[in-house]
């Protein structure tokens, strides 16, 4: 069984020496020294791009042989490309996917599709040109815009290849020179961001053919213009980052009946990245699919061999880890009513990299990001049709899931905790890619007790044992990010439909972000995943019915019901309130706030945002009920206890009124101002302004000011005026730190209320 990893010291020294034999200087892309003189090569040339093996000399052969070890190719093999000259002005897919990254592996972004582009070839002035040839880029008849990708340089002075028969029909070029110092993965990686990526150092290996085309690996060593905010990273030069693309070439080919599927209304679908209509200002975009239709050969989902060393683990030796992610991918096929996918566990020998291949990532190294696990995809820009797509999972995520399963609530903090190192990035947004859908460690959240303790809302049913529901759990998460490479997109509303009996689903759809307590009974595509896939597919010309949204249509702060990993027909008062309340009753009694102390206090606020008028007060009223004045404490409990209780009334009253954005969703927000909830919201700031239970500090006391004076409200400026009327009488019976602090509140209310409109 062949065992890959992400690049590390070993791997990064061995590129370091093959760079070094292999080049001449660091200050542009560069060659192989000059090819010695031979017999000639034994090659017959035939095929649209051939691989041409470039030799090297002894001296170099020696080097390489003792310096690489393994690390890459182990013969130092490399190569220029040779492409017939008839096919320089037919279009091709050429495509990158990041199979490496050093520093930090998967963790800094490895496994993602960085992109596939459209092109065609020119040759001119002794140069390969690289033109974007998608549709769509004209916007008008005068102004059609000739986009160059890339230029490599004509090897000429190969005498070797010049002497094959055949061979004045071909032009031969490095792939590892590109002129374009950005190159595609610093124009689709990084240009995202605004950060300056320029490659140094390159070179190609393992070529491998394919039916439609050719792909190698393409290793490169770039500097960009900011440091890696990092620290202990397995690198001396902070502004260096290494790579490995898998790189390929493939003849650009529609699927034979392929039919595109306009979007509708409803943000149903992934849009694919779009076209200009010519003469118009519209931009035109399809929802994106596969090629799925009657007679079809079944599209392959490799599973890599690294899954199976979880069965030298005692916690797997009896899981069928490998049944249930093929039972998730092929779960689709009953909505087709034939063989749309099938799914087999890969050999050795398969690459992940390649880009024919849809992949199932085991990734059996520890992260130091934790649990997470997400999808990527190759797709057609011209048509929206996924050519291939990809599905990381890490060993953090799935000794998470069973320790979750298990309620060893020890092993799951652990593994869900914050690690001691920084996240491997830039110090300037915009160089990790997000996917299009990420599970992470906010997954394994407590329930209403506190804990993740089982419980099973059918009581007649048969309990499912630890196993099971790790099984199932994989055919669930497989499911869910097959239907994201079918293109579907996320329905945050699934989960409405339960209503906690056993007779209803738990969510209408497997594309819900579903709780973890619901996921072991997605194990079925739902009503509205056949309505959709229909749909999309040409099957039905209706629209899902069932109820629907997704992140960037209704979101949470549009609709609080638009939320993923919640439960229930009614998630405020069944599933976040009481978990809400739980979670604050244990941290009132010292506990330390659990991961998903602010995740709940975030989508409890959202109904406060914009729920109906009455869900504003009950919303606010279940967030308040055990910090609010006059508190409550309970027998047994002291002083520790109420000062708790006074800085989380602070910070519920912060998030909800003097927050700019939100932590989760990074849009702005409007306090609300309706009658009823002003009303009970004006009554917990009197009461802590004038400290009626005795336990609010000067500190919270001066925060409530900052918000009646944020509210620009006639009625928060009459409260006030009261609250300085009333605290201006106690003065006199006042005295020491108590009589200070209450003058220095008065002057912050006298400043915030003179003038008090901005």
């Amino acid at each position: 069984m062949r065992r890959w990893h992400f690049a590390g010291t070993r791997v990064w020294a061995g590129i370091l020496a093959l760079t070094w034999v292999l080049s001449t200087g660091c200050s542009e892309p560069r060659s192989l020294e000059r090819e010695p003189e031979g017999p000639g090569l034994d090659l017959v040339l035939g095929e649209d791009i051939v691989e041409v093996p470039r030799q090297l000399s002894s001296t170099q052969r020696a080097q390489v042989t003792q310096k690489l070890e393994g690390v890459v190719d182990p013969t130092g093999r490399t190569f220029y490309l040779a492409i017939r000259r008839s096919e320089l002005s037919q279009r091709w897919f050429m495509s990158g996917f990041l199979r490496q990254l050093h520093p930090g592996g998967a963790d800094y972004g490895a496994a993602q599709q960085v992109g596939t582009r459209v092109v065609r070839f020119q040759e001119q002035n002794g140069k390969l040109f690289v033109f974007d040839a998608r549709d769509g880029l004209d916007r008008s008849d005068p102004f059609r815009p000739d986009v160059l990708v890339d230029a490599f340089p004509i090897v000429t002075d190969f005498s070797a290849f010049h002497r094959l028969p055949g061979s004045e029909q071909y032009v031969l070029f490095d792939p590892a020179a590109g002129l374009n110092r950005i190159g595609f993965m610093g124009d689709h990686w990084y240009g995202s961001g605004a950060i300056d990526f320029q490659i140094e150092l390159s070179f190609a290996q393992r070529f491998r053919r394919i039916s439609d085309g050719v792909l190698y690996e393409h290793v490169i060593r770039a500097y960009t213009d900011d440091p890696i905010d990092s620290a202990e990273i397995l690198e001396v030069n902070a502004l260096a980052v290494s790579a490995t693309l898998s790189m390929g070439l493939r003849k650009y080919k529609e699927g034979a009946g392929f039919k595109e599927t306009p979007l509708p209304e409803q943000e149903l679908f992934i849009r694919s990245d779009g076209r200009f209509i010519r003469n118009t200002t519209t931009l035109e975009q399809v929802a994106i699919k596969m090629h799925i239709h009657p007679g079809m050969k079944p599209i392959r989902w490799y599973i890599t061999d690294t899954l199976l060393m979880l069965k030298d683990d005692p916690r797997y030796v009896d899981a069928d880890l490998v049944g249930a992610i093929k039972r998730g991918i092929e779960g689709w096929n009953a909505l087709f009513g034939y063989k749309a996918f099938e799914a087999l566990l890969g050999g050795g020998d398969m690459d992940l990299g390649d880009d024919d291949k849809n992949v199932f990532i085991y990734d059996p190294v520890d992260s130091i990001y934790g649990p997470y696990a997400y999808a990527t995809r190759s797709v057609n820009p011209n048509t929206g049709e996924v050519r291939s797509g990809r599905f990381y999972f890490n060993s953090n995520m799935m000794h998470a899931v069973e320790a979750f399963f298990d309620d060893d609530l020890l092993a799951l903090a652990q593994l869900t905790a914050p690690k001691a190192r920084p996240p491997l990035r830039l110090a300037r947004p915009g160089l990790a890619r997000e996917s299009e859908c990420e599970f992470g460690a906010e997954l394994f959240h407590p329930g209403p007790s506190g804990q993740t303790s089982w419980e099973e809302d059918d009581a007649s049913a048969t309990p499912l044992t630890k196993t099971e529901k790790v099984e199932r759990y994989l055919t669930y998460v497989s499911m869910h990010e097959v239907g994201h490479t079918m293109g579907l997109r996320h329905n945050l509303m699934g989960s409405l439909v339960y209503d906690g009996t056993p007779a209803t689903p738990r969510s209408s759809t497997v594309m819900d972000r579903a709780d973890m307590l619901d996921t072991v009974y997605l194990q079925t595509p739902g009503s509205y995943d056949v309505a959709a896939v229909r749909y999309l597919y040409g099957l039905s010309p209706e629209l899902p019915t069932d109820l629907f949204c997704t992140e960037d249509a209704y979101p949470g702060w549009e609709d609080p019901a638009c939320v993923g990993r919640d439960r229930f027909d009614d998630p405020l008062t069944r599933w976040f309130t009481p978990n809400w309340q739980a979670e604050v009753a244990q941290v009132l009694r010292g506990a330390p706030g659990s991961s998903s102390f602010q995740r709940l206090l975030q989508h409890t606020g959202d109904f406060v945002r914009s729920g109906a008028e009455s869900a504003r007060v009950q919303a606010y009223d279940a967030l308040m009920q055990q910090v609010r004045p006059p508190l409550q404490v309970p027998a047994g409990e002291g002083a520790a206890y109420a000062a708790r209780a006074d800085e989380l009334a602070r910070r519920i009253l912060v998030h909800l009124h003097l927050e700019t954005y939100t932590v989760f969703t990074k849009h702005p927000y409007d306090p609300p101002s309706t009658p009823l909830y002003t009303q009970a919201l004006h009554a917990d700031l009197r009461g802590i302004l004038l400290n009626v239970d005795g336990v609010r500090g000067f500190r919270v006391r001066r925060v409530m000011v900052d918000i009646l004076k944020d509210q620009q409200t006639l009625a928060a400026y009459g409260l006030l005026q009261d609250v300085h009327t009333e605290l201006t009488a106690r003065l006199p019976t006042l005295s020491g730190e108590e009589r200070l602090g209450t003058m220095e509140l008065l002057g912050r209310i006298e400043v915030a209320r003179s003038p008090y409109f901005r």
